[in-house]
C-alpha cells in the first residue's frame, strides 16, 4: 500500500517542477535552514541602490557553482536567508538539475524549498507569468564549475554560455548577476577526491569548511522582450553581462576576499 501511494505521488507530480513547483513554507522555515546559515556564516546582499520591480518577473544569474551552491541554495531555498527583506515583493524560485526530480525523496525536498527543473519550459514558465513577482536563480555555470573550484580562485565557465540571456529575451526578464564570494574556499580537491573538514578535528573530513560565503546581488540588466533573439542580440547583452559581473567581483573583492589583490575572476 504504502509503494503504491509513493508511486503515485511520484505520477502526479512529474509536472510539477516544470511549472513553478510546489513549496511548503514550513519545510523552507526549518531550524535546520538556519544551523547550517550560521556555520559557515551564509549572507546575502544587494548592491546599494539595487531594487525589484514588483510588477516584473527577474532572472538571477550567479556564480561560482563550486561543489556545492551553498550561497545560492541559502539565497533563494530558504526563509532564514535575508531574500524576504531585501526583495519582499518577489517570491524566490531556484533552478536545479532535472535529474534531482527524478527520485522521490530528493524531488519532494527540492519542489518544498521552492526549486524548479533547470529547463528552458521551467524557467519560462515562471518567468512568463503574469503579474511578476517572481525571481528565478540559475548557477549558469552549472556543475562543470565544479571541477573549477580550489580554495581562493575563482574560474567561472561563462564564455559559451549563452542560453540563459536568451531566456532573458524571450521573457523580457531583467538579467540580475550575482556573486558568492568565499563559495570556492569550503572545499579543496585533490585529485578529484573532495576534502572539507571532519565532525571531530579541523584538519580532514567531508563537512565543508565554516568559511564565510557572502553572496552579493548585483544591478538588473534589462533587455526587451523578443520573440526570436538575433545572434547579434544575444551576443550583445552577453557581453553586457560579463562587463556587470566583472565589475562586481572587482568592487566587491575587496570587501570579502582575504588577498584582493592577488585574485583575480577567470572567464573560461
Amino acid at each position: 500500500m504504502v509503494d503504491w501511494t509513493l508511486s503515485s505521488l511520484g505520477v502526479a507530480g512529474q509536472e510539477t517542477p516544470e511549472r513553478g513547483g510546489r513549496r511548503i513554507c514550513w519545510v523552507r522555515s526549518w531550524t535546520w535552514w538556519r544551523y547550517v546559515k550560521e556555520y559557515f556564516p551564509l549572507r546575502l546582499k544587494k548592491l546599494p541602490g539595487v531594487d525589484l520591480d514588483s510588477k516584473r518577473n527577474y532572472l538571477f544569474c550567479g556564480f561560482p557553482h563550486g561543489f556545492l551552491p551553498s550561497g545560492g541554495l541559502n539565497a533563494f531555498l530558504s526563509d532564514h536567508s535575508e531574500f524576504g527583506h531585501l526583495f519582499p515583493y518577489h517570491t524566490p524560485h531556484m533552478a536545479v538539475v532535472k535529474v534531482q526530480f527524478n527520485f522521490l525523496i530528493t524531488r519532494e525536498l527540492f519542489l518544498s524549498l521552492g526549486a524548479i527543473a533547470s529547463t528552458t519550459k521551467s524557467i519560462e514558465y515562471v518567468l512568463g507569468r503574469p503579474g511578476g513577482g517572481n525571481v528565478c536563480g540559475l548557477m549558469v555555470g552549472g556543475a562543470k564549475e565544479v571541477y573549477n573550484s580550489k580554495p581562493g580562485t575563482y574560474r567561472i565557465i561563462l564564455k559559451n554560455r549563452r542560453g540563459f540571456v536568451r531566456l532573458a529575451l524571450r521573457t523580457g526578464a531583467p538579467m540580475v548577476p550575482f556573486f558568492s564570494f568565499g563559495e570556492t574556499d569550503l572545499y579543496d580537491q585533490v585529485m578529484a577526491v573532495l576534502i572539507g573538514r571532519g565532525f571531530f578535528q579541523r584538519s580532514f573530513g567531508i563537512i565543508p569548511r565554516d568559511c564565510p560565503v557572502t553572496t552579493v546581488v548585483g544591478e538588473p540588466i534589462d533587455v526587451p522582450q523578443t520573440d526570436e533573439p538575433t545572434e547579434e542580440q544575444i551576443d550583445k547583452f552577453h557581453r553586457k553581462f560579463v562587463d556587470k559581473l566583472t565589475q562586481l567581483f572587482e568592487e566587491q573583492k575587496f570587501l570579502y576576499l582575504e588577498k584582493p589583490d592577488d585574485t583575480e575572476l577567470i572567464i573560461e
